[in-house]
């Protein structure tokens, strides 16, 4: 395959918990193209080199040498988009200068951003919010994570605004730390119930014949999940709220209770007019999107 490169070719690496993802965009479009990679790779003490060598191989098998990168990390960055602060899934890359040491080994220039926001970002020009300002988004996966888009582009606070699944909500006793929202309400929560319980996670929402104690405990990460989708709601008061992640898109998930949840939850000034709740609709190609929104500002 021969290469191609042009000044707006862009790779987009999305580092998960479980998997780092790596696709293209190419004059402003998605390339149908995308590899996925185990994140253990990137666990094996040298995670710049694991990471390099995923996009290197991507790159290879596309055929294309991207002019730039933009990579995602799940947590915290610097205001520099360049340094990881914290993120808990991925221990290895905390304090590492990640964009410097990554475009060290690519050669080519590489940004990072909160995952989060590079969905919202592509949701926005292509997806379930085109054209909407005023827009609170929260993803529900390995980790929880938010975004808020509004009129003069994505609120940012002091640098790591909306990194929701960390905030503090229950101290179990005197002695430690509050617990955190994702403790209750996150995929790792419902990676423990299906080891707990001998069901494939996956199906944790479908499975047949469930005990009534696992009904229970899901019928309570859900309420949490709502209760934690209307704070953020409260605190912003935005126009629409886009959900996502990989626990809504889960086989039987309880959609329509989520939504009942959140509207019982927040303030009765924000549930006066219909609740304008709307679903992700682009998956993973809203990252490429993203990234191609995020070049062009």
């Amino acid at each position: 395959m021969t290469d191609k490169t042009t000044d707006e070719t862009i790779a987009v690496v999305e580092i998960g918990g479980t998997s780092v993802k790596v696709g293209f965009a190419d004059r402003g479009h998605p390339v149908d193209f995308a590899r996925t990679y185990p994140t253990a790779q990137l666990r094996k003490g040298a995670p710049v080199a694991g990471l390099a060598d995923a996009v290197t191989a991507a790159c290879r098998d596309a055929g294309l040498k991207p002019a730039r990168v933009v990579a995602t990390v799940p947590g915290f960055i610097d205001r520099d988009f360049d340094t990881v602060l914290h993120t808990a899934n991925i221990p290895e890359l905390n304090g590492i200068r990640l964009g410097t040491e990554l475009a060290s080994r690519l050669r080519v220039p590489v940004r990072l951003e909160r995952d989060v926001v590079l969905q919202l970002l592509g949701e926005s020009v292509a997806g379930a919010v085109k054209r909407q300002k005023e827009v609170l988004a929260v993803y529900l996966g390995t980790g929880i994570g938010a975004a808020y888009l509004g009129k003069d582009g994505i609120f940012r606070g002091g640098g790591w605004a909306l990194e929701i699944g960390h905030m503090p909500i229950y101290r179990p006793d005197e002695s430690g730390p509050p617990n955190r929202v994702e403790t209750y309400a996150s995929g790792a929560t419902l990676v423990e119930l299906a080891t707990d319980y001998d069901i494939p996670v996956a199906d944790l929402f479908s499975a047949a014949g469930q005990p009534p104690s696992l009904r229970e405990w899901l019928d309570e990460i859900v309420w949490q999940q709502a209760v934690t989708i209307a704070t953020a709601a409260a605190l912003f008061s935005p126009q629409a709220i886009l959900i996502g992640g990989g626990i809504v898109d889960m086989k039987s998930y309880p959609r329509q209770a989520l939504k009942q949840r959140i509207a019982d939850s927040l303030p009765h000034s924000l549930v006066v007019e219909p609740l304008d709740i709307r679903w992700a609709a682009l998956g993973w190609q809203a990252a490429i999107h993203g990234a191609v929104l995020l070049g062009a500002v």
